[in-house]
Order: structure tokens, then sequence, then C-alpha cells
């Protein structure tokens, strides 16, 4: 994807909070598998790659890259009326796994001295790489498998971060407009009705 602006870089991190507390809470009341999951690790990663030292920008392109895939999981949660269908639970766990690897390998590296940060440089660049390759496989792979009306959507959030959180919190919005408007609340499905819900706890000033 395009590199983001320093300044939209420097907010990914809480991007990526605000996704993933609204999707959270989308996968409460679903309970769609392993979602909570991948919301949990993001939600941990998020303080560690703010305070990390070591490899600053390539944590801020991982956290970027994990702001994309919960942009993509909310965006699939709106548009598909069946969050069931073949293989995404699949998916979802998968992406589970792999944040697990990359919060695994961060807490690894802030709990190593200077010195010994310094011998281990090399092992924990070769750890990064395979960590961002693999969610970045991974997440390619879930938008190609999906019915096409809903790849589609996905693929509408590979822009800088900034714009993709906004167009994420408008999709919502319009959802949650359409909520109050014309609301039937035996009709409306259960996962489009809780986003509805959620929009009024978003901050639409990020």
């Amino acid at each position: 994807m395009p590199p983001s602006s320093q300044f939209t870089t420097e907010r990914i991190p809480e991007y990526t909070a605000v996704a993933a507390n609204a999707l959270r809470d989308v996968a409460t009341a679903t309970q769609i598998p392993f979602l909570n999951q991948v919301c949990t690790l993001a939600l941990e990663l998020v303080p560690i790659v703010q305070n990390t030292k070591f490899q600053k920008a390539r944590c801020f392109r991982i956290m970027e890259e994990i702001h994309h895939l919960l942009s993509a999981l909310a965006s699939l949660s709106i548009q598909s009326e069946d969050m069931e269908f073949r293989g995404l639970w699949d998916d979802i766990a998968q992406h589970a796994v792999i944040l697990q690897k990359i919060d695994s390998c961060l807490r690894a590296q802030q709990e190593l001295g200077k010195v010994k940060r310094l011998f281990k440089q090399s092992e924990i660049t070769t750890q990064l790489d395979a960590c961002e390759a693999e969610l970045r496989a991974a997440l390619n792979s879930f938008t190609m498998k999906q019915r096409a009306e809903t790849a589609l959507a996905v693929a509408e959030f590979s822009i800088d971060g900034e714009k993709r959180n906004q167009e994420l919190l408008e999709l919502i919005s319009t959802r949650n407009s359409s909520f109050y408007s014309v609301l039937n609340w035996q009709k409306l499905p259960q996962h489009q009705f809780w986003i509805a819900i959620l929009t009024s706890r978003i901050p639409t000033n990020i």
C-alpha cells in the first residue's frame, strides 16, 4: 500500500485502537470465532509499538498492516449478510496466530537489554521480516478468497491509514444513519444492528 504521511503514521496506533475496540464489540455481539482474539491482540500491540525504540518505522509499518486487516474485517462484517461462508473462520484464526507471533517477537525484543539486543539485532530483524511477510501474505490471501463484492469492498481500504480510517468510520456511520431513520429492529441483521449502535462510541475527530 502507499506509504502514509509522517503525521498519519504517528497516528496509526490510535487508528488501530479505535478499529480494534469497535470490531471487538461486534465480535462479542456476533460470537464470530477468533475475531475477539484478533482484536485483543491488536490492542495489546498498540502500546508496545508506541513505546518501542528499536526498528520503530518497521513496527509502525506492521501496525498499519494490522489496521488494514481490522478495516477489512469491519468492511466484511458490514457488507456480508453471512459471516459464516467457507474459509472465513479459518482465515480469522490464521490472523490471530500471526498477531500472536508478532506480539511474542516484540515483547521478547523489549525484554532484552541494549547490549543483548545489539548482538541479537540480526535475529530480531529476521523474525520481524518473517512476521511482516506472513501478515501481508495472509491479508492478501484473505481478500482474494472472498466473494467478488467482498473482495472489492476490502480492496478499497488499500490506501493510506488516515483516509482508510475515515472511510471506515463513514461506512459505519452510513449504516448508523439508515439505522436510526428507517429503523426496524427486528429485521436488521444482528451484526449491522450492533455496528450501528457502536458508531456513537467512535470518536469522529480522529
